[in-house]
């Protein structure tokens, strides 16, 4: 479960930080830095797991050499940053509980300014670790419960009796270490791929593995389906209901001869529905509840533009339901021995209903992310950049313009020509 994300010199981001929380909602319009904040979700991911150049690989058109490093251009000449820094804190399960570590990636460039653009790994810099706790003020951000504090330092002292180093570096191959510390961040990280899906896609039946968890674009959703328990499903059902009230089952299908995966949806009215007549929305739904419930996904579900396909009555329903079926900090100490992963929500989106529904919300699970003016000193030009402003009240280090309060979030609603009950 990601706690703390900090970027520096990565697309839009320079001196970024922003606290995560088991559920947390990113508004803004487009071009905000929505999109890019899972971009470096999604770079850490590959680079942890393949190492650098398989993450420049191409497969991602959002991920290239070029695009990666925050830019300025001014009449007096651009500026490309250096290099990157991407820093993340989480808490994992693990044999001794639940245990506090962070992964950094530092990529820098080399050769000349003008020219394709050449990344390399900053040796000795990029890594992950289990934390020290010594610092505890991002526990206080975050409220953590003492029980959960307690676990976290006997986690660690446990980690501490069984391991030498408590160190994995990060190569060009991905990264090595105490095996304990190794299997962790690998699983955790594997689920940082955003879920992009495409209904087209999961209209058809899947003849794939079935032991997969929900792939991005969501076409093994029939398999996934398929495997789920019945009691799993039966609740899923009553999710599905909850959100589109004419549907009232899910039956997972299987043809032998073929070898594929199928489903149908049946409706108060129609009966039985095949996947080619279900709606987007419908089937999206379908997916994000699969992947909520699924255990081999277990961790992280970032979702973008969520509302995407939606009723927008529906929008808040589903994430509530997907917010009830994740794991909330206290819940951490008791289930981390058992689970593969702590399941967290982290949902981008620009709809202002899902915005009133949360609107009084001041945990800080909603946040505002919008373009900012950024100067230089050292530079020439005024570059924009992505600022994080979550709805809350200030604390005693932050100016009131760092947060949002409930009041602002009411009157910008009412700006919007939402009706405030």
């Amino acid at each position: 479960m990601i706690t703390r994300i900090e970027i520096d010199g990565f697309k839009s981001f320079v001196g970024f930080g922003l606290d995560v929380r088991p559920c947390t909602v990113l508004m803004g319009v487009n071009g905000a830095g929505k999109s890019n904040l899972l971009d470096a979700l999604d770079f850490v991911r590959r680079v942890v797991g393949a190492g650098l150049s398989k993450a420049l690989d191409g497969s991602n058109p959002r991920l290239t050499a070029r695009d990666l490093l925050h830019h300025t251009d001014h009449p007096r000449g651009e500026y490309t940053a250096p290099g990157l820094t991407i820093r993340v804190r989480m808490i994992v399960p693990s044999r001794f509980g639940p245990l506090s570590v962070a992964v950094r990636v530092e990529v820098e460039r080399r050769g000349a300014s003008a020219g394709p653009a050449k990344l390399a790994l900053r040796r000795g810099r990029s890594g992950a670790w289990v934390s020290r706790l010594d610092r505890t003020e991002w526990m206080d951000r975050l409220a953590l419960p003492t029980r959960l504090r307690t676990a976290l330092v006997a986690s660690r002292d446990l980690f501490d009796a069984h391991y030498e180093s408590d160190w994995g570096a990060l190569t060009e191959a991905g990264l090595s270490g105490p095996e304990e510390l190794l299997a962790s961040i690998l699983r955790e990280t594997a689920t940082w791929e955003r879920i992009a899906l495409d209904p087209p896609g999961m209209r058809s039946p899947f003849g794939g593995d079935d032991g997969m968890s929900l792939l991005p674009d969501g076409r093994n959703l029939a398999a996934v389906l398929h495997r789920l328990d019945g009691d799993v499903l039966r609740d899923m059902e009553a999710d599905l209901a909850a959100l589109i009230p004419e549907a009232s089952g899910i039956r997972p299908l299987y043809d032998e001869r073929r070898g594929e995966y199928d489903f149908d949806v049946r409706f108060r009215h129609t009966g039985w529905t095949s996947p080619p007549m279900l709606s987007d929305g419908t089937l999206r739904v379908l997916a994000l509840l699969a992947a909520s419930y699924d255990d081999r996904r277990a961790g992280l579900l970032a979702v973008e533009e969520i509302e995407n396909g939606l009723h927008p009555t529906r929008i808040a329903e589903l994430v509530r339901r997907l917010r009830r079926d994740g794991d909330d900090f206290p819940d951490l100490v008791d289930r981390a021995e058992e689970a593969k992963g702590f399941r967290q929500l982290i949902a981008t989106t620009h709809s202002p209903v899902l915005l009133s529904a949360l609107r009084d919300d001041a945990s800080g699970s909603l946040v505002f992310l919008e373009q900012a003016s950024h100067i230089d000193p050292a530079r020439p030009g005024i570059s924009t950049v992505t600022r994080a402003r979550p709805v809350r009240k200030p604390l005693a280090d932050e100016e009131p313009g760092d947060t949002v309060t409930v009041e602002q979030v009411k009157r910008l609603l009412e700006s919007m020509g939402q009706v405030i009950s």
